[in-house]
């Protein structure tokens, strides 16, 4: 991998990773240290009851981030609730998501057997 830094630890895998989420600087926060870098999980994306959400929806994110899109850092209730930084963020969130798959698929993580993924 050619990131320096955190640890993306998802069920299966645990890389180093940058936080590909970068949510914090939309109020006004930095990304923590890349140390602390983890695989963040949607809970909208199919958790539910004993169900855990597929490492494939996973996002590299610091601490900062992680806990701004789970909702316990100071200024989660304005990102969460301005329109215009909700918005932002979700854009933010679906480029996390393509970063962070495309650095598993870089790393031979992600592979579909028979076929080249670019």
């Amino acid at each position: 991998m050619n990131a320096i830094g955190g640890t993306f630890s998802g069920r299966h895998v645990s890389l180093p990773m940058p936080c590909t989420m970068r949510i914090a600087g939309l109020v006004g926060l930095r990304c923590a240290d890349r140390r602390t870098v983890v695989g963040c999980h949607s809970g909208n994306l199919g958790k539910g009851m004993s169900t855990k959400v597929s490492d494939l929806s996973a996002i590299a994110g610091c601490m900062t981030c992680h806990a701004l899109w789970d909702r316990v850092q100071t200024g989660w209730r304005t990102l969460h609730t301005d329109p215009d930084l909700r918005a932002q963020m979700f854009q933010r969130i679906l480029a996390a998501t393509h970063e962070t798959q495309a650095m598993l698929v870089q790393d031979g993580i992600i592979t579909v057997k028979g076929a080249s993924l670019i």
